[in-house]
Formats: C-alpha cells, sequence, structure tokens
C-alpha cells in the first residue's frame, strides 16, 4: 500500500543527493549558499547544474560572474551548513557568520571553502529559467577531494556525506538529523 504525497512536496522523494555549499562572487560582495538540487549533466564536456531560487542572492552573484563553486561539506559541518541556510547574504556575510575560510581556488575568481572535504569549480555555459528557479549548467573547470576520502572514483564509506531528506532533515551514514 502507497500513500499520496502531496504534489508541493513531490521533490522531497527524489531529494536525497549531496548537500552543497555553493560559493558565489561578484565585484566586491561574496557569499556561500546551502543547496541540494544538483546533477551531473554531460560528461563530455563535464557539465553539472544546480538549481538556485530566482530571488536568491547568489543567482545576481552567479549571473554578474558567470561562475560558481560547489563545495561538499562533510557531516561535521551540519551546522554551519544549517546557518548558510538561514540568512541571506544581502544582509549576513555568511563565511564569518558560519565562520566558513574562504580560499582561491584554481581557475576561477569565486572563493572555495577550506573545511569543506571536495570543490568543484565551474564556468557558467548556460542558464534556464525553470519555474520559481534558474537552472545554472556549469561546465567544470577543476575538481579536487582530500585525498584520504575519495579513493579512485568514489567517496569512501567514512566521507560522511549530508543528503538533505526535505525541510529540516538530514541523513549521513545511517543517522537521521532533524534540526
Amino acid at each position: 500500500m502507497k500513500k499520496e504525497v502531496p504534489i508541493s512536496k513531490a521533490y522531497h522523494l527524489i531529494n536525497t543527493g549531496c548537500v552543497l555549499l555553493i560559493t558565489s562572487a561578484h565585484e566586491d560582495k561574496k557569499n556561500v549558499m546551502t543547496l541540494a538540487w544538483q546533477t551531473p549533466v554531460s560528461v563530455k564536456p563535464v557539465l553539472v547544474g544546480i538549481a538556485v531560487s530566482k530571488s536568491h542572492f547568489t543567482t545576481q552573484l552567479i549571473k554578474g560572474s558567470r561562475e560558481f563553486t560547489i563545495n561538499i561539506p562533510g557531516a561535521e559541518l551540519l551546522e554551519k551548513v544549517k546557518k548558510c541556510g538561514m540568512f541571506s547574504g544581502r544582509e549576513v556575510d555568511k563565511f564569518r557568520e558560519a565562520n566558513l575560510t574562504p580560499v582561491s581556488g584554481k581557475n576561477v575568481k569565486v572563493p572555495l571553502i577550506d573545511e569543506c572535504i571536495g570543490h568543484i569549480e565551474c564556468k557558467v555555459v548556460n542558464e534556464h529559467i525553470t519555474g520559481d528557479h534558474v537552472f545554472f549548467v556549469g561546465e567544470v573547470v577543476a575538481a579536487y577531494a582530500r585525498e584520504d576520502l575519495f579513493i579512485s572514483t568514489s567517496w569512501a564509506e567514512d566521507a560522511s556525506l549530508l543528503h538533505h531528506l526535505g525541510g529540516k532533515t538530514y541523513y549521513t551514514n545511517g543517522k537521521i538529523y532533524t534540526t
């Protein structure tokens, strides 16, 4: 037997991807936001996509610079991840508020987050309006991960990636956290 899920909550059925911290910057402004709506979209060239609300400060910065970075936090950053999702970067310096360290990327001007276990640097090659979100397609221009947690082509079992299950619920390595 199956229960009906409200259409407005249907995305929760598939919204179990890795939680990310997206960084963006343009001119003298920088931001970090929590994001769970992401996907690989091509192998040749290597492209990834992120869906960001049209109204978010991150959207404004990505449109300005045409770059973004994907930062993969480990479970130990859960409180910082939540904090980055609580405020708008228009009013608050989230790097300072969440006590995260911005560091320079290799091929983009957008900062990375030093505390994260992996990073993907992207240059925007396309964007699509998808309802109330903008779907940014980024070409991967650099990618790196902690060598003890990323083995060959996949994350090690003890990488403790965060997954968003919807609302205030996160999952990692067999544990559910509700905030």
